[in-house]
């Protein structure tokens, strides 16, 4: 993280998944879905298991391998694979921020591989180990984060403090939903403060690397820190509000699904009495049933077509 990129590119994967929790727990609360620790069994062979493949545990990797991979390689040309330097006597430690980010990018795609295997590798989806890997790589990243700000500037640490402060809350979050899976509060709460790591990191990268004035923000400007905060619990405001409008969004879309789905029934429905009214007044086509009485055509019909 210690780069503009650094920040830009992890504030967008967890702003994705802000909104992916978003929408998914909008549609589960509004269908009346709940999350079930141990599933039925399921039906096996590799056609069914890759249409389970869940796309969170694909982002999961996909961020993770590559966010690895930029570390230990990027920019082009420089191989940062390597712990220590053996050409020095005391054989120092070479790279720890990167070894730092590497680590929780690690864990983050391990939870991806461990969602994919529970939910289209096994006969019976195991929710508990998917819970308590994500709630492991959000432990490790705070933990990271706390070693992480040492030897930094006022300004800097400020900003990875307040990200910390999210981090923490989450993994508060996901270790009482090991034993509450299906609370809606602690479902948005998480989503909300995912959001918020997602667009804090975003905004961090201005602040830190980019800032809107050009020119870099002064350590020893109290208003500085004191504004840092401000932009904070701005971003908490906002996300909110996005939250809310995702929301409402998803409910409205259903409700119109619904009706559409209603007013689709209800032709069939007025069409297949229809039918059943030409049959019954005689202008129907009689073909099959012209040698039976009236009454007993119309009992046939009604016996033929369930009514």
């Amino acid at each position: 993280m210690g780069t503009f990129i650094g920040h830009i590119s992890p504030g967008l994967a967890f702003f994705s998944f802000g909104i992916l929790y978003a929408v998914k727990f909008s549609l589960m609360v509004l269908r009346g879905e709940k999350i079930q620790l141990l599933s039925p069994s399921r039906t096996s062979g590799f056609r069914s298991c890759f249409k389970r493949i869940p796309i969170e545990g694909i982002m999961k990797i996909v961020y993770g391998t590559l966010a690895v991979m930029a570390e230990l390689f990027y920019p082009p040309g420089v191989y940062k694979l390597i712990i220590y330097n053996k050409e020095k006597p005391d054989y120092p430690f070479t790279h720890p921020n990167e070894w730092q980010h590497i680590t929780m990018y690690s864990y983050f795609a391990l939870s991806g591989w461990v969602d994919i295997i529970s939910q289209a590798c096994l006969p019976r989806r195991l929710f508990l180990f998917e819970n308590i890997a994500i709630t492991i790589a959000f432990y490790i990243e705070a933990l990271l984060l706390y070693s992480h700000m040492h030897g930094k500037e006022r300004v800097e640490n400020s900003v990875h403090t307040l990200l910390l402060l999210t981090c923490f809350l989450v993994c508060l979050i996901l270790t009482v939903e090991l034993w509450r899976p299906n609370d809606h509060i602690l479902w948005f709460t998480k989503t909300c403060l995912v959001m918020i790591q997602g667009t804090w990191l975003l905004h961090a990268a201005f602040i830190l690397y980019k800032p809107f004035t050009g020119k870099p923000w002064k350590e020893d400007d109290m208003a500085n820190l004191m504004f840092v905060t401000n932009f904070f619990c701005w971003h908490i405001a906002l996300n909110i509000i996005l939250l809310v409008a995702i929301f409402s969004l998803t409910g409205l879309w259903l409700s119109r699904c619904s009706r559409r789905g209603e007013s689709s029934a209800l032709q069939d429905a007025t069409e297949r009495f229809s039918f059943h009214l030409e049959w019954a007044d005689g202008t129907g086509p009689r073909s099959e049933y012209g040698k039976l009485q009236p009454a007993e055509e119309e009992m046939q019909l009604l016996q033929e077509y369930n009514i």
